[in-house]
């Protein structure tokens, strides 16, 4: 379903209530139902695209994405993303279409009815981020039972910034990237904090530029370099956000948040 293009801010944000956490239940119930009958995750994933391309045409948002030709779609990532909005992960499932995506969401996610049975049955993990130990067994356990094509999303700064700011990494993204010998995909995005900010409702249009930056290989590091791959990459998340924000304000778009 195609919104037309004059359509205003509260008809839009109600239009979104309504329309998409039904079609939300509607995807995970037939997520659900393909994980039962054993699917492969690709076709899984195209589930997840589909959602995704509904939730982008609802909020009225452009999408415009750079450095997928730093992508190879048979190599499975940790994919790293700062933080800005809870459409965040939609957004970037639907701008790394060609890799098969799976998410680490925090506990709250999981717990909602149809949808956090559907994550879960689909390979996501749960993490409650105040508690390591718990976290470190749900991560070993998904990553026990990845399929070899899966990727990883992690929002390394943990939770939605309040400020638009870039915060620090925390640390589970780097050891994950260490103990199961995947490369670091590093990506930003920006322009979602305008659009959507952390404790409001309202669904606003707008543009939003997520960059793709080139793998950071793992090999020859060690558990012992976790700390030093997490500055590397929170280095190269920065510069690519710093790039995205840049190419929205020479669109004339101020990006919101703290540069």
């Amino acid at each position: 379903m195609r919104l037309p293009e004059p359509i205003d801010t509260p008809l839009r944000t109600a239009f979104g209530l309504l329309v998409l956490p039904a079609a939300l239940i509607l995807y995970s119930a037939a997520v659900m139902l393909l994980a039962l009958r054993g699917a492969q995750p690709e076709r899984i994933h195209s589930l997840y695209v589909r959602y995704a391309r509904l939730c982008t045409r609802f909020a009225g948002t452009k999408l415009e994405i750079h450095g997928l030709a730093n992508i190879e779609p048979s190599q499975p990532y940790v994919v790293v993303l700062n933080h800005e909005s809870a459409l965040d992960p939609v957004y970037i499932t639907l701008a790394l279409s060609d890799l098969v995506v799976r998410f680490v969401a925090k506990a709250q996610t999981m717990a909602i009815p149809v949808l956090g049975h559907a994550l879960r049955r689909t390979g996501n993990v749960s993490v409650v981020r105040t508690d390591t130990a718990y976290d470190v067994k749900e991560l070993q356990r998904a990553m026990a039972r990845r399929h070899p094509r899966v990727s990883f999303l992690f929002c390394a700064e943990g939770t939605r910034s309040r400020d638009g700011a870039l915060h620090a990494f925390k640390m589970g993204a780097f050891a994950t990237a260490l103990d199961y010998h995947l490369p670091i995909l590093p990506c930003a995005i920006a322009g979602n904090y305008a659009i959507w900010p952390k404790g409001t409702v309202r669904l606003r249009r707008g543009i939003v530029v997520i960059e793709v930056g080139a793998p950071i290989p793992i090999e020859g590091l060690t558990p012992g370099d976790r700390a030093a791959l997490r500055d590397r990459t929170h280095e190269a998340v920065a510069k690519l956000r710093a790039s995205a924000r840049a190419r929205l304000r020479a669109r004339g778009v101020e990006p919101g948040g703290i540069d």
